[in-house]
């Protein structure tokens, strides 16, 4: 259901709410059963509670990027010979908001079922609209990688599109991006190991130069288990241990290091405004492998801000954080929100190459250059 359905369904209940008997608002009747007035604030009171948290924490509409993204797609489309009608079409298929959460038909559900007598509250755990408050950190004037250096990086070639993979390139905020289907090239599997119930206590793990998020703990039996896969950083920079990509802000994959969650246990998954989705914050608390960086890397890498774990939605990339797939966001918020996560640590090569599995990229791609010009 959309925006405007669910939005249709709130008003619709709260429109009932004006019929029913002993509504303080219409004429009253005798007859009334006690405690209808009750029962209809009751109702109202529900709605004022869940209402707006189905607005804030179920994403109904295409992200900035993903805007940025379907626009892009229209052009390249274009360029190839598509006519703008075929190519609108296409790109508008191809880049859909997301589908809703499991949470959020939760509190869909809840919203249909609410009892007039006993309304059900709002599922534990939701947060407030707010962001964790970072540690203080000296201000640092660090000058970036300049725009012609980081348009000499290429894709990685373990990222880039396979031999006969059809894609068209598009330009996103002054770099190229190569898309098939509409998403980037060799995306990750939503994989998604669960964590052993016994390990309730444990730090994330996050290698750059292959994706992979795991764990880390004293336990031999778990330590260095796959939990999932995300990519960081985007265009040339996508899972780029390259000095000048870890210290490019809004491009670069995180810094390694030791990371650290909000102080606030509550809110250590909450909303972002600007992002327009859950994230969990993370911020560096130690810089690793200085020796392998200038000082004017280093310092820059120190000045990047808020880094965040997220999912990631068809056809972004990720700036400087973690984007999960759908599945694997949802778990590993879990884990974050539980406190079995306690925080995490980023490395720019495996530690654990014994247990590591290769990434589990998706190579193919059902796209072809020849539907832009099929005439259905």
């Amino acid at each position: 259901m959309g925006k405007a359905g669910l939005r249709g369904l709130l008003l619709a209940s709260v429109g009932m709410l004006a019929w029913l008997p002993g509504n303080p608002g219409l004429a009253q009747d005798p007859k009334s059963p006690p405690g209808s007035a009750a029962a209809a604030a009751s109702i109202a009171d529900f709605f004022g509670q869940v209402g707006d948290r189905i607005y804030e924490h179920c994403i109904f509409e295409l992200s900035e990027e993903q805007l940025e993204v379907q626009q892009a797609l229209i052009q390249a489309y274009i360029k190839q010979g598509a006519d703008s009608t075929l190519a609108r079409k296409l790109a508008v298929k191809q880049i859909r908001p997301p589908e809703l959460s499991d949470e959020c038909k939760r509190l869909k559900k809840l919203s249909e079922a609410a009892s007039p007598t006993e309304p059900t509250p709002p599922a534990a755990g939701w947060s407030v609209k707010t962001s964790p408050v970072q540690p203080k950190s000296p201000v640092v004037n660090a000058p970036a990688p300049s725009a012609a250096v980081l348009a000499e990086k290429r894709v990685l070639p373990h990222w880039d599109c396979g031999p006969g993979v059809d894609y068209v390139t598009i330009q996103h905020r002054g770099y190229e991006r190569k898309l098939t289907g509409g998403d980037i090239c060799n995306p990750f599997e939503d994989t998604v190991r669960p964590v052993p119930d016994t390990a309730t206590s444990f730090r994330l793990g996050y290698t750059i130069v292959t994706g992979r998020l795991f764990v880390i703990s004293n336990d031999p039996q778990v330590n260095g288990r796959t939990i999932a896969w995300a990519i960081s950083g985007r265009e040339a920079c996508r899972n780029n241990p390259d000095p000048d990509c870890l210290a490019a802000r809004a491009l670069g994959p995180l810094p390694p290091g030791e990371y650290t969650f909000g102080g606030d246990k509550e809110n250590r998954v909450t909303w972002g405004p600007k992002s327009k989705r859950m994230v969990a914050g993370v911020y560096l608390k130690k810089l690793w492998n200085r020796e392998r960086f200038t000082p004017a890397q280093t310092a820059a890498m120190l000045a990047r801000g808020n880094i965040a774990i997220h999912v990631r939605l068809k056809g972004e990339m990720s700036e400087a954080c973690l984007g999960l797939e759908p599945n694997g966001w949802e778990y590993v918020a879990g884990l974050i929100k539980d406190g079995r996560a306690t925080g995490l640590n980023v490395y720019i090569d495996e530690p654990y190459p014994q247990v590591a599995e290769a990434p589990p990229v998706i190579r193919a791609s059902s796209f072809s250059l020849s539907s832009l010009f099929s005439t259905r």
